[in-house]
């Protein structure tokens, strides 16, 4: 990937996630090569950096579950479907794949984030305390 797409990639990850996340995060996290890993471009901007528009990073978690690692979309991209249609292909490829559960994180304070999971059947399971850098974060959980 070029170097000012990672730029771009961890730019994004901080203004929606409010983590701090280096280049070198992502190359040591073991992404796996799958179906649920998908990248969101705005076709009109491609192949600039600034056509990145979110990302949903999962990965298949014990036999029946995958885990939503991340999922950010770009504040000007938000309210727009695309985190939904992003959601429902990984939730339907899942199914197909023989996966019953998903599983993800979020900050105790996105509120915005639980309602949309909320809204896909994921309900929030239990608090993780200190979590996050700098809150508490809950693991909310879902049949697929």
């Amino acid at each position: 990937m070029p170097k000012n797409w990672q730029s771009r990639i961890t730019e994004l990850f901080k203004s929606e996630t409010g983590e701090k996340y280096s280049e070198n995060t992502f190359r040591m996290l073991n992404i796996p090569e799958w179906y649920g890993n998908k990248i969101l471009i705005d076709t009109s901007l491609y192949p600039l950096p600034e056509s990145l528009m979110g990302i949903i990073w999962s990965k298949p978690l014990m036999e029946n579950r995958i885990r939503i690692v991340s999922l950010v979309i770009d504040k000007k991209a938000q309210n727009n479907s695309h985190g939904t249609m992003v959601l429902d292909d990984i939730i339907g490829h899942s199914k197909s794949e023989g996966k019953t559960i998903i599983q993800l994180e979020v900050r105790k304070s996105n509120i915005k984030a639980q309602k949309f999971y909320s809204r896909h059947g994921l309900k929030i399971e239990k608090t993780l305390s200190n979590y996050y850098s700098n809150e508490d974060g809950l693991l909310m959980v879902g049949e697929l």
